[in-house]
């Protein structure tokens, strides 16, 4: 913090030179770790979730520069500069100010580890907790519709996703949720304006381009929909059933031999998938039709 206190809570992005992001939460103790990393270069930034006004100033680092493979980089929260718009998709400045209870926020990170682990009712019951104590946590209400989501229990993630935008409508977690829940319902035109607003607040999610390309597939608009599966691919790592979508998009052309192709990519990075039987059979289907005489 600026008072040189540890920040807890605080949203922590990590992005590659080829724009990929990664996200972590620091602990009460204000630590927070990037395991995994590949060598190359890296820019991080910070942003508080209790105080939209506190963000840290772009920091740039090398992996590569490390002889021991462990590489320490601290950040330090500052008042954002008048008319300066905190990192896209994190918090807008024009976002409701807020300040999280200690208590909240524990209930949050706690939250966010047992859905990591996939204990979905120890989540739910502790993000429900952090709601509870502080009604006006976006990011809880947004949190939890993503694990009622998981949960399939998609009226009650609506809700919370509503109930998140109601106070910060430029939040992209929650607009990508709702969008979600609309795609589900076949209220595709709505999931598609939800989708752009989140794109436009954040365009480095590239589960938010694959829904986008998915919903409009539904409404036909094929040029539209292949933009975004292919930039969805274009991440690392890419959400792999986008080849599925655009597979689709290309029979949809009758462009068999590409459609194919993509359903191949697909079995080919994964290759344990439990359709994988009838996706063999529909690129079987695919390749002869791409091979039959077309006519004089």
């Amino acid at each position: 913090m600026p008072n040189g206190r540890p920040a807890g809570g605080v949203l922590v992005k990590l992005v590659t030179r080829g724009g990929v992001p990664r996200e972590a939460f620091t602990t009460d103790s204000g630590r927070f770790e990037f395991p995994g990393m590949d060598d190359g270069g890296y820019t991080l930034v910070a942003q508080s979730l209790s105080d939209p006004n506190l963000t840290s100033d772009e920091i740039a680092t090398d992996t590569s520069r490390t002889s021991t493979g462990n590489l320490s980089v601290n950040l330090v929260l500052r008042e954002s500069p008048n008319g300066k718009q905190p990192p896209p998709g994190v918090i807008r400045a024009d976002a409701v100010e807020q300040n999280v209870p200690k208590a909240a926020r524990k209930a949050f990170l706690q939250a966010l580890k047992f859905k990591a682990d996939k204990d979905y009712q120890k989540a739910l019951d502790s993000m429900s907790q952090a709601v509870n104590l502080y009604p006006d946590y976006y990011q809880a209400l947004s949190e939890r519709g993503d694990i009622l989501v998981l949960e399939r229990k998609l009226d009650e993630a609506a809700n919370d996703f509503a109930r998140a935008l109601k106070i910060n409508p430029h939040y992209a977690a929650a607009l990508r949720g709702a969008g979600y829940c609309k795609l589900e319902s076949a209220d595709f035109d709505g999931a598609v304006r939800d989708f752009e607003e989140s794109l436009s607040a954040d365009p480095t999610n590239a589960s938010t381009h694959l829904l986008f390309g998915i919903a409009n597939l539904q409404l036909n608009r094929l040029e539209t929909a292949q933009a975004a599966l292919l930039k969805a691919l274009s991440f690392n790592p890419p959400p792999l059933r986008a080849h599925i979508h655009l597979a689709n998009l290309y029979a949809k052309e009758r462009q068999y031999r590409a459609a194919a192709d993509e359903l191949h990519k697909y079995l080919e990075a994964d290759p344990l998938t439990p359709d994988r039987a009838e996706l063999e059979s529909i690129e079987a289907k695919w390749r002869a039709l791409a091979a039959a005489p077309t006519g004089p």
